[in-house]
């Protein structure tokens, strides 16, 4: 009786483990760039309850093990995230874990998931459909998927041709990203697609964007290395 006892209360002491985490504090610290220490204190917290872990405590040491270049322990743990849920930002951190750990079948499952519960349940504080092609294009570039990087570029090309103006202000205001953070990142993309592509692409954007868009455009065409 003793013993069943102590197994009783011993259950509700870990049952309320994962109330007991204090995430703001934890939160603050990744931040700061504790990602170890955050990460260490969230495995043992983790280790004490027998509760399923909440989808934020999950979301935050997926990011703690992605900041440090755990790309593979980031896409597990994200994948138990986005079992139930239909957060597009959970979906995202998916994707983007997904791509750096090479995995890229699971990535392009991840984005179309993504987008769909953005179109669904997006708010303001989701991450925007054309931030999701910009992050992924450099996901992309960075293991050097250079073609599947490009189509992400021509996403991009589209909704810039679209509303043509390239403003500051105006892309912020609509989620977009900033006409020229995507041509700097574009510029290795470019560099290493075929010569006709990458000029056709050049030229069809400058035809459907504004003077200033044109003038960043020229600017930036003089800098890129096209291949032979």
């Amino acid at each position: 009786m003793i013993n069943y006892l102590k197994n009783l209360f011993g259950k509700k002491e870990n049952e309320k483990v994962m109330d007991k985490i204090d995430l703001d504090k934890l939160w603050s610290e990744f931040h700061e760039e504790k990602f170890s220490l955050v990460e260490n204190e969230l495995k043992m917290l983790l280790e004490k309850s027998n509760q399923e872990p909440k989808s934020e405590v999950l979301e935050l040491l997926g990011l703690c093990y992605f900041k440090q270049g755990d790309y593979k322990l980031a896409e597990k743990i994200f994948i138990k995230q986005t079992a139930n849920s239909k957060n597009p930002n959970d979906w995202f951190n998916l994707v983007t874990s997904a791509t750096l750990n090479k995995n890229i079948e699971l990535s392009e499952i991840a984005l179309e998931k993504t987008i769909e519960f953005y179109k669904k349940n997006g708010t303001e504080d989701s991450i925007s459909i054309p931030y999701i092609y910009f992050y992924y294009m450099q996901a992309l570039k960075d293991i050097k998927e250079y073609e599947k990087a490009f189509s992400q570029l021509e996403k991009l090309k589209e909704i810039y041709s679209t509303i043509s103006i390239t403003d500051t202000h105006f892309l912020y205001m609509r989620g977009v990203p900033f006409f020229q953070d995507t041509l700097n990142a574009s510029k290795e993309i470019l560099e290493h697609s075929e010569k006709n592509k990458a000029i056709n692409f050049i030229n069809e954007l400058k035809r459907n964007i504004d003077e200033e868009g044109k003038q960043h455009l020229e600017e930036f065409e003089k800098t890129i290395n096209y291949r032979n």
